[in-house]
């Protein structure tokens, strides 16, 4: 079973964080560990050797332990290559091990909620954020929020999301236009669909599947 991961090429691209001032990746991967831990490891180093420069970690359901040992691991393979690593909806934990935190669609809506500071999560120094969006209201709020970049879509159709139809690139291309920080499109997309992403002004593609080594 592929990670639950998010990934990104490394390949030379147009913008780069204010905040940190390091360079946007072109793929962005998103997936989840399966039971063996031994080829998901595998899996990463193969990811990484293959140009994949930001990892998103998901970890549906493992216990607290094996969370933090299995990112732990992923994190040093990724900080050996320059590769950014997030840890995906746990603050506490991407503190801990200094890595960056990829908000869920939930989670961005209660940090910018009426009342609410709207204050970015405290970080490691150089960690990015990112958010999970799926309309130009949720893009506006990742903005407000700080965050470095944000994902959006489900741009097509996915085997994620059965029956769920894609926004299409037209709709993607309107929403982008709201908001001045780098997002990657989301949603059955692939490397070939790079080009066609960043010409409607996505920063690049992310994936479950399609970025992660056969």
């Amino acid at each position: 079973m592929r990670p639950g991961l998010s990934a990104s090429t490394g390949r030379s691209c147009s913008c780069s964080s204010a905040r940190t001032g390091r360079s946007c990746s072109c793929s962005y991967r998103c997936g989840g560990v399966g039971g063996d831990e031994g080829a998901w490891l595998a899996g990463l180093d193969a990811a990484l050797a293959s140009g994949v420069r930001r990892v998103q970690i998901r970890l549906p359901g493992a216990d607290a332990a094996r969370r933090r040992e299995l990112i732990a691991a992923a994190a040093a393979r990724c900080r050996a290559v320059g590769a950014d690593v997030l840890v995906n909806g746990d603050p506490e934990l991407a503190r801990e091990l200094g890595v960056g935190l990829h908000l869920r669609a939930a989670q961005l809506a209660a940090l910018a909620a009426p009342g609410a500071p709207a204050d970015r999560p405290a970080l490691a120094d150089g960690a990015l954020l990112a958010a999970s969006c799926h309309d130009s209201r949720e893009l506006a709020l990742a903005e407000r929020l700080g965050c470095d970049f944000a994902v959006f879509g489900p741009v097509k159709p996915t085997a994620s999301h059965p029956g769920q139809p894609g926004i299409g690139w037209e709709a993607f291309a309107a929403a982008r236009e709201c908001v001045s920080l780098p997002v990657y499109g989301l949603g059955g997309l692939m490397p070939a669909d790079l080009e066609e992403a960043r010409r409607h002004g996505a920063q690049g593609i992310a994936a479950i599947r399609g970025l992660w080594p056969a």
